[in-house]
């Protein structure tokens, strides 16, 4: 990957304790670049998912990319669909509704890729429902013990983002409970519960079956081994880092408002993901009325750290998002909303993917192919 915004890494031996990251990346946002389509990719293949009236997405909140599917969780109509990796439409998964075997609110999913099965959490009965891509309910858990944002399965149990649930009294980050999830084998991370909260994915996997974690009041990227919580990487912003050993001490909100409003901190590491040779995370600059995003790319071999502001890919035909989507050892994806286009772009656009695309139609995804 070329050189650009260029930031050099500080890392340590690997660790098995809590106390010190495996990696210390130090980032200085004055150096930002712009995402540059044609220094990081070799080539860009564009997949419009098919806009029905059975198929109207509103935000994808997480999307899985297999050889023969595509699947996409919308948290806004909290639905997941099935699209062919051609675009075409194949089924909503699992039915929405009030019925016992339905569900009313999903929160999360994970995709099974070896025995292809999703499971999904339904916020509402707390349970997590287990659906194969024909759409039929195959299995589903007990009440869990305590309420949660996101999850990840694993051999060791379940694995959940849980602050804030009205039985997770002591307000921690990260739980372990059992298979049954009737049970707590450990916890992790107290937060304060006037810190920011996310309703994001907070879990990510990556081909090689490592599993991470992260958090928004934290500026460290957690690798999960069995049932242990191991930091892997921290973002270092110089004297910007948000002061998150200041926070934790802090007695009420108002300590907090007063922090932000006296200077702009970064931190907050969101949207990770994660293959072979690089981690890909964002994290939000915030404090003084300002809120604004950036982006990151971390080369694991060779310890560099490229930090990137622009929302819209440069030197690619089309408005490409720097929102990452999903991510492999050899490809990215990003969205590109036909909403934004212009009526001659749109046209060329529909001309060019031999179909009709509207303003209204579904996003349209750009997979990327990495260069080496």
């Amino acid at each position: 990957m070329a050189a650009f915004a260029l930031i050099i890494c500080a890392c340590s031996s690997p660790q098995r304790g809590m106390d010190s990251p495996v990696c210390t990346v130090k980032l200085d946002v004055s150096n930002s670049a712009e995402l540059d389509f044609n220094k990081c990719f070799d080539s860009v293949r564009y997949v419009a998912l098919e806009t029905t009236k059975e198929a109207l997405i509103g935000e994808i909140t997480k999307i899985y990319v297999t050889n023969e599917h595509i699947i996409i969780f919308d948290q806004k109509s909290m639905e997941i669909f099935l699209f062919g990796i051609d675009g075409k439409f194949t089924r909503k998964i699992g039915k929405k509704g009030e019925g016992p075997d339905e569900y009313m609110f999903i929160n999360d999913i994970q995709y099974d890729k070896e025995n292809m099965l999703i499971f999904a959490h339904e916020r509402f009965r707390n349970r997590i429902y287990t659906y194969d891509l024909s759409g039929n309910l195959v299995d589903k858990t007990q009440k869990s013990l305590i309420s949660f944002n996101s999850f990840f399965k694993t051999e060791e149990g379940f694995w959940v983002y849980s602050c804030f649930s009205d039985e997770n009294k002591e307000h921690y980050n990260l739980t372990l409970l059992t298979s049954d999830m009737q049970s707590v084998r450990k916890q992790f991370f107290p937060q304060k519960e006037f810190v920011n909260v996310t309703f994001s994915p907070t879990f990510m996997n990556d081909e090689n079956r490592r599993l991470f974690f992260y958090y928004p009041s934290s500026n460290i990227i957690y690798e999960i081994s069995g049932t242990d919580v191991i930091p892997y990487l921290q973002a270092d912003f110089g004297d910007k880092t948000m002061p998150y050993d200041k926070i934790i001490e802090m007695e009420n909100k108002e300590e907090y408002d007063k922090l932000l409003s006296g200077k702009a901190y970064l931190g907050d590491i969101n949207r990770c993901f994660a293959n072979q040779d690089r981690i890909f995370f964002s994290f939000m600059e915030s404090g003084l009325g300002i809120v604004h995003s950036y982006n990151c790319f971390y080369n694991i071999k060779s310890k560099e750290g490229h930090v990137f502001n622009n929302p819209f890919m440069l030197s690619v035909k089309y408005p490409v998002s720097t929102q990452l989507l999903y991510s492999t050892d050899t490809m990215l994806v990003y969205p590109v909303y036909p909403s934004i286009f212009t009526d001659d772009s749109l046209a060329e656009l529909s001309k060019s993917l031999s179909t009709d695309i509207q303003f209204d139609s579904n996003v349209i995804l750009a997979i990327c192919s990495l260069k080496e």
